[in-house]
């Protein structure tokens, strides 16, 4: 035929490609789909200008343009937290129907108690696309992401798979102490061609094909001396050949061994991938899944 059915092209080169599962969507409640981080990025480049305006007027009209706080967005662990662990979700809704989400989470820096503050989308109720990234101990530059509609409930927002786990908090807290250090370090090996880490949330979808289908398995003792598992599953996307890594570990509950992950990326960089083919390489195709 000459026209199929259905057609599907990205909304900003407007390039065709084969089926629905090679487009990125970033708004909940919304078709605009990309072929590409790249397409993404360049279609929204005008509304991260307009923020990143906004933040730098703001910042001079309070006299905090080089605050030390901004040292802490080059921390992974506290970019993760804020991302997917907030403290609080702002909904701003306009008259078209279109979302706009602030996430804030408050750490403590080098002693000092300050906020991450990140305007993005939400797809899926998670963050797809970061329009802006600060962080500041200013209260009342805080105040200005403040915007619009509190999500009351955290826990049915972003936690649903807490929410339905048989893991208990300590169990979280143990998971979330290892994500700090496996971010930290991976943070550290990876180099500038690399994916960039704030568009990781892009490729979520991947996680669980490679946990059941993967190309590679190692399991290996992590520096807690407990049995870790690295998932490796080469991917391709848009022309682009990557290799998506779930780092995992098994948790005993209720007489059930469960893996589960602790981090999950994409990389271009074949020496990072290797660098995490530790321990022993199983054989098949399966592990307690």
């Amino acid at each position: 035929m000459l026209i199929s059915d259905n057609i599907y092209y990205c909304k900003n080169c407007k390039k065709v490609v084969p089926s629905i599962e090679d487009l990125l969507f970033v708004e909940d409640g919304s078709n605009l789909s990309f072929c590409s981080e790249a397409c993404i990025e360049k279609f929204y480049s005008p509304l991260i200008d307009y923020f990143t305006g906004k933040i730098e007027k703001k910042r001079k009209d309070l006299n905090i343009v080089d605050e030390a706080a901004l040292e802490a967005l080059e921390n992974p662990a506290f970019v993760d937290r804020v991302l997917h662990k907030p403290d609080e979700i702002w909904r701003l809704e306009n008259d078209l129907k279109e979302e706009i989400f602030t996430f804030i989470s408050k750490v403590n820096h080098k002693g000092e108690d300050i906020h991450l503050m990140a305007i993005c989308f939400v797809f899926d109720h998670t963050p797809s696309f970061v329009l802006a990234l600060t962080a500041t101990a200013n209260d009342y530059f805080v105040q200005d992401f403040q915007v619009g509609e509190e999500v009351e409930s955290l826990e049915d927002y972003h936690r649903e798979i807490e929410s339905n786990s048989i893991l208990d908090p300590e169990d979280f807290e143990h998971i979330e102490l290892k994500k700090s250090k496996l971010l930290a370090e991976m943070m550290i090996h990876r180099k500038e061609f690399d994916i960039p880490f704030e568009d990781f949330t892009l490729y979520m979808d991947y996680l669980k094909p490679t946990i059941e289908s993967y190309d590679e398995l190692y399991v290996f003792k992590d520096e807690d001396d407990e049995e870790a598992f690295a998932y490796f599953k080469a991917f391709e996307k848009s022309g682009v050949s990557f290799f998506y890594i779930a780092l995992c570990t098994k948790i005993e509950k209720e007489e059930q061994s469960l893996i589960v992950p602790i981090i999950s990326f994409p990389t271009i960089d074949g020496d990072l991938s290797n660098s995490y083919k530790t321990g022993k390489l199983v054989d098949g195709n399966k592990l307690a899944h």
